[in-house]
Formats: C-alpha cells, sequence, structure tokens
C-alpha cells in the first residue's frame, strides 16, 4: 500500500549558490606570487650590477706590475753594482663599439630574465586556474550528493514510521534503504575527491579561500602580450646580439701600458727617472672567431625556429579555447532547459506519487533526476567559468 502523504524533502536547496568564499581568483593569485618577490629583486639587483660593469671606464680591472733588479756576484748574490726598479699599470681599452655591443648583450639578457618571469608567472596562473575551477567543481559534487542523501533520509525515515503503521509495504523500505546507502558512498566518494582537489589547490595558493567568482573577459585582448612570444622574442634579440659580438669582438681586449722606471750603473751614480709608453694588441685566432660566430648563428636561427613553431601552438589553442567556450555556453543553455523540464515533471510526479499511481521506485527515479538537473546547471556555469580562464591563459592575460 502506498503512503498518500506529499513527500517534499528541501529539493530546491539545488539552485542555491556555493558557499561564499573570501578571495577572487585575482586576490589569490596575487597572494600567491609574493613568494616571487625576492626573485625579482635578485634579478633587478643583478642586472643593475652587471649594467654598471660594462658601463665602467675600461672593460677589464687596471693591473699594476712592480719588478726589480739587482746586478749579482760571480755566486749569484746582490751586489752594490746596477740596480732597476719599475711600475707599469696596464690600463685594458675598448675597442671600437664593443662597449655598445656589451650593453646591448646584457640588456638583452635581463629582458630574457624578465620575460622568463613572467612566463613562469603565466604557467603558474594556468595551474592555479585549474586548481581553483577542480575544487569548485568538486565541492558542487559534494553538495549534490550531501542534498540527495538528506533527501532520501527523509524519504526513508518518513517510510520507517509508516511501516510500523502499516501504511507501507516492506518492500518500498527496502528500496529507499538501497537508494541511501548508495547516496552515501557517492558522498565519501566526492568527499575524498574535494579534499584532494583542495590540497591542490593549497599547495599553489596557501592557506587562502578558494575563489568563488569567475574571472571577467576584457573588452579587447588585442593589446594583450602573451609570455611566451615575450619571453622568444627577447631569447631570439639576445642570440641577435650574441651574433654581434662574435662578429665583431674578433681578438681579446688590448692594453695600454704606462711604467715608471729609476735606474743607476754603478753605486756612485745617481738614479735615472725613465717613463715608458706602450700598446699591446693582440691578433685574433680565425679559427677561433669563426667558431664563436657558427655557435651563436645556430642559436639564432634555434630561436628563430622556436618563434614561429610556438605561434601555431598559440592559435591553435587560442582557436581550441574559443569553440570550448561555446560549446560549454550551449551546454548551459541546455542544463537550463532541460531543468525547466524536469521540474514540471517532478511536480507531476510527485501529484501521482500522492494519488497512489507512481510506485516508490519511479518516485525515487524521478527524484534523483530532478536533483541532478538542478546541479547539472551549477556545473554547467563553472563548466563555463572554467572555459573562460583557460581561454584567457591561452591569450597570456594574467588573474
Amino acid at each position: 500500500m502506498q503512503s498518500k502523504r506529499f513527500y517534499a524533502p528541501i529539493l530546491w536547496c539545488t539552485l542555491i549558490a556555493l558557499p561564499a568564499q573570501a578571495a577572487t581568483i585575482k586576490e589569490a593569485f596575487a597572494l600567491a606570487s609574493q613568494i616571487d618577490e625576492p626573485v625579482q629583486t635578485a634579478q633587478q639587483l643583478k642586472a643593475q650590477s652587471a649594467l654598471r660593469n660594462a658601463q665602467s671606464m675600461t672593460p677589464e680591472p687596471l693591473s699594476i706590475t712592480i719588478s726589480g733588479t739587482n746586478s749579482l756576484n760571480d755566486n749569484l748574490s746582490p751586489s752594490q753594482g746596477s740596480r732597476e726598479y719599475e711600475a707599469e699599470l696596464g690600463i685594458p681599452l675598448w675597442q671600437w663599439g664593443q662597449k655598445d655591443r656589451l650593453l646591448a648583450q646584457l640588456n638583452q639578457v635581463a629582458q630574457v630574465e624578465q620575460g622568463q618571469l613572467q612566463l613562469s608567472r603565466w604557467e603558474f596562473a594556468g595551474a592555479l586556474r585549474e586548481a581553483v575551477w577542480n575544487a569548485r567543481l568538486a565541492k558542487l559534487a559534494q553538495d549534490s550528493a550531501q542534498q540527495k542523501l538528506q533527501a532520501l533520509e527523509k524519504i526513508s525515515q518518513d517510510l520507517q514510521r509508516q511501516l510500523k503503521a502499516g501504511e507501507v509495504a516492506p518492500l518500498d523500505v527496502n528500496l529507499a534503504h538501497q537508494a541511501l546507502l548508495e547516496a552515501q558512498l557517492q558522498l565519501a566518494v566526492s568527499q575524498q575527491q574535494f579534499s584532494e582537489s583542495l590540497l591542490q589547490f593549497q599547495a599553489l595558493a596557501g592557506d587562502i579561500p578558494v575563489p568563488d567568482q569567475a574571472e571577467t573577459l576584457p573588452l579587447s585582448l588585442d593589446a594583450v602580450v602573451h609570455p611566451q612570444r615575450q619571453a622568444l622574442q627577447a631569447q631570439t634579440q639576445l642570440a641577435g646580439a650574441q651574433l654581434a659580438q662574435a662578429q665583431y669582438d674578433i681578438r681579446d681586449t688590448p692594453e695600454l701600458a704606462l711604467s715608471l722606471t729609476r735606474e743607476r750603473g754603478s753605486p756612485d751614480e745617481p738614479y735615472k727617472n725613465l717613463g715608458k709608453i706602450s700598446l699591446r694588441i693582440p691578433f685574433g685566432a680565425e679559427g677561433r672567431t669563426q667558431a664563436r660566430v657558427t655557435s651563436a648563428n645556430a642559436e639564432l636561427i634555434s630561436a628563430q625556429t622556436q618563434v614561429q613553431r610556438t605561434e601555431r601552438q598559440i592559435n591553435t589553442q587560442q582557436q581550441a579555447a574559443n569553440a570550448a567556450r561555446e560549446l560549454t555556453r550551449q551546454q548551459l543553455q541546455m542544463a537550463q532547459h532541460s531543468l525547466q523540464l524536469a521540474t514540471q515533471a517532478w511536480q507531476w510526479q510527485q501529484r501521482s506519487y500522492q494519488a497512489g499511481q507512481t510506485n516508490l521506485a519511479a518516485f525515487l527515479s524521478a527524484q534523483a533526476n530532478f536533483l541532478e538537473r538542478g546541479f547539472a546547471v551549477q556545473r554547467a556555469e563553472l563548466e563555463l567559468g572554467r572555459a573562460n580562464s583557460r581561454y584567457l591563459q591561452t591569450f597570456g592575460v594574467l588573474p
């Protein structure tokens, strides 16, 4: 005998929003990125120090050489004969255009390091975005399982009371208990999955709440510079600067030497002072120069090839991300329409069950379908938010 009572657990609770959190993805990214500030500061100091050295008066530090000469007797012992003392100051000289080429190369090195830092931040942003949406989807799955379990617990309790009063058959109570056990298992699995996803998020962002807001798409993405493009362009420009340096700096640094000599021929002669200026010009080694040029040219070609390959990958990823956004938008519309139909069908099932025209198995199936359709809308909304984040990631937009 079926009950004529109207079962109305709190089914519309499926339409409530997820628990509010304190942080947006942008705020989470800013907090999690604070750990990189010492690295940025160290790189800036390193670049400034290298530029200061390159702007010095000489390419290498000055050197001084001090020597003394004394005449020896037959026993190789110092005698009172001739003596000579010499002090020489070595001044390395910049070659023509060498300083400009070195400064250009150091500036490009700084750009490469900055590009690598931005690339690292972009990659971290992608991992953080995925962790946020995985955690939110897992939280929704947990909430869905919790709501289904609560609804089944209420029905099971009511049926248990009615069984004692002889209003329902034992089979109905058995079916309700089976559904309850399945719901408990589903809740335990969803809780474990949410716990894992939350740990993954906290490993990236620390102990901050999981953001509950979707990212806003900018009006235009034309002005955004993709970090991969920026890093590869900087690497290409550095390879070009290294090639220019290898082509023109074909010899070691020349050196100007200023020397002062004090000497005497015998003990009764006064010391004489002599000054000397000399210039050392190293010759270039063709084999070594050619090897440096060949190596630098290979680096340049490799960087240019990588730019072309990455450009194709970025364009493909952007097209795929845009198509995914369109699909998730359609899925959301279909989920909303499906919920409307499921709501109408659920109302009919309740009236039918109340009138004794529908058995408990059909009633529980209709209830589960209605609950699932409600959460399907929320899942579709979260999937659309994740698709938008992935779309922004392919354009290199940081949170």
